[in-house]
């Protein structure tokens, strides 16, 4: 019986991919909410130096919050 791929968090679903490499539909499903939900950024390159700081520091505040 598998498990319920839709109640798993993302963490749980990556490792689920991870230890069970033929299960191509899990693989398809870790897939489709990476993309549904990306974590990558993109950032101009004309930012000043000044601008990037405040960005990075924004981004660390967010993350221990």
């Amino acid at each position: 019986m598998k498990p319920d791929f839709n109640n798993m968090s993302k963490d749980q679903l990556r490792q689920y991919v991870i230890t069970h490499q033929e299960d191509k539909e899990a693989f398809y499903i870790y897939v489709d909410r990476l993309k549904s939900n990306p974590s990558t950024q993109v950032y101009s390159n004309s930012l000043s130096p000044k601008e990037i700081d405040e960005l990075v520091t924004n981004h660390l505040k967010e993350k221990q919050n």
